[in-house]
């Protein structure tokens, strides 16, 4: 393809890239939600085995809290397969918040980089940034909306007055209680917090990726 002796191409190059990257964005969506899908569900079917099999009198006192979120679910052979299939709806339905989300910064990205100079003449002077904000946006709507989900969970389950160990957030979240508002409250704050650090985070590898050897803006 000759960018230089047909303008027009340049567009239509652009437009190539735009749809290459959502196709690629659809196909890395499942296969994020399917490998979170797995590890989540492995992970909780084998800690409940685990739990199980340690002989303890207090055996499974801990994972047994999870039946409060998790109806059905407890320590027992029965209950570790019903994690498990738990385990795979979270992880995957997080996957996809957290990568749909993310991907709405790409691309800008990439729109930005067909359109420099470098796009053709540097192509190896090619990189990804983390986008901070939308980093930010992902992860932060992915832990609050967990808070949320889980807190209102015990209230309609009319279970957040014996709630104690959700209580225990209120030390680190001002203003959250197990309740409609708290959650709301908490979800608010915990958004914020994650939010600052993806900015610092994405600021501290943005650095290190402009300054490697060879990248030139």
């Amino acid at each position: 393809m000759n960018m230089e002796a047909h303008p027009e191409q340049g567009d239509h190059g652009q437009d190539q890239d735009l749809v290459l990257l959502r196709a690629a964005i659809r196909l890395n969506t499942r296969l994020l939600a399917t490998t979170f899908a797995v590890i989540f569900g492995l992970t909780l079917l084998l800690i409940t085995y685990a739990s199980l099999y340690r002989g303890l009198p207090d055996t499974g006192q801990y994972l047994n809290l999870l039946g409060v979120f998790l109806p059905g679910y407890e320590v027992s052979h029965t209950g570790a397969w019903i994690g498990m299939a738990y385990g795979m709806l979270i992880g995957a339905a997080f996957a996809v918040l957290f990568y749909r989300v993310y991907a709405l910064g790409m691309e800008a990205q990439v729109q930005r980089f067909s359109e420099s100079s470098n796009a053709v003449d540097q192509p190896t002077d090619a990189a990804f940034f983390i986008d901070g904000k939308f980093l930010g946006m992902a992860v932060g709507s992915v832990i609050a909306a967990g808070l949320m989900i889980t807190t209102n969970w015990l209230v309609l389950r009319g279970t957040a007055g014996e709630s104690v160990h959700a209580m225990l957030l209120v030390n680190y979240l001002p203003g959250y209680s197990v309740s409609f508002i708290g959650s709301i409250i908490g979800a608010v704050e915990l958004f914020v917090v994650v939010y600052l650090l993806s900015l610092i985070f994405s600021g501290v590898y943005n650095r290190l990726a402009s300054a490697r050897p060879g990248y030139n803006r």
